[in-house]
């Protein structure tokens, strides 16, 4: 686990299952509560699916936490914070030839491309509205560290977390 500004973010290795696990310990550790007793649901605002920004159900010491989770392959990214919208997204280093050119085609050249889109995709999950959003429509202050979703007033401070385990690793805390 490690410390970033007010969050805390961990690695989890292996299934999504164990990734959901964790970020039911990281709300209970913030909270103080019996893990048992953290309930954490996503629900696709589209279709109704258990995807999507989860949120904290239950117990009530704990539903002011926000809480984001990444996939990368059997690698899996979990942040959490107090009283603030959080998003966390994570990319294998080594990501294949085909999903660097996709991101490219959507963002453009940049000298970071995989950074730039774990900010991207930080700030999105962050926001709550995911990919419903254009990705190159929001606004990321590279001088200020921080970025602006269209059709949200919020501002959210961007991290670039080195969690190691050849990952690049994107976090978005609402300020």
């Amino acid at each position: 686990m490690q410390q970033v500004g007010d969050a805390v973010v961990a690695v989890v290795r292996g299934s999504r299952a164990a990734a959901h696990e964790r970020a039911r310990t990281l709300v209970a550790e913030l909270a103080r509560v019996d893990d048992a007793s953290v309930s954490i649901v996503q629900r696709c605002p589209d279709c109704g699916g258990p995807h999507g920004r989860p949120v904290v159900m239950a117990p009530a010491d704990a539903r002011g936490i926000g809480v984001s989770i990444a996939h990368a392959a059997d690698q899996h990214v979990v942040a959490a914070v107090r009283g603030r919208r959080i998003g966390i997204d994570a990319e294998r280093a080594d990501a294949p030839s085909e999903r660097v050119a996709a991101l490219r085609e959507l963002l453009g050249e940049h000298d970071d491309l995989l950074r730039r889109w774990t900010r991207i995709e930080a700030a999105l999950k962050a926001d709550g509205r995911g990919l419903r959003v254009e990705p190159s429509a929001v606004d990321v202050d590279d001088a200020s560290a921080t970025a602006r979703v269209p059709g949200g007033d919020r501002v959210y401070a961007l991290h670039d977390v080195e969690l190691g385990d050849g990952l690049v690793v994107g976090l978005a805390i609402e300020r």
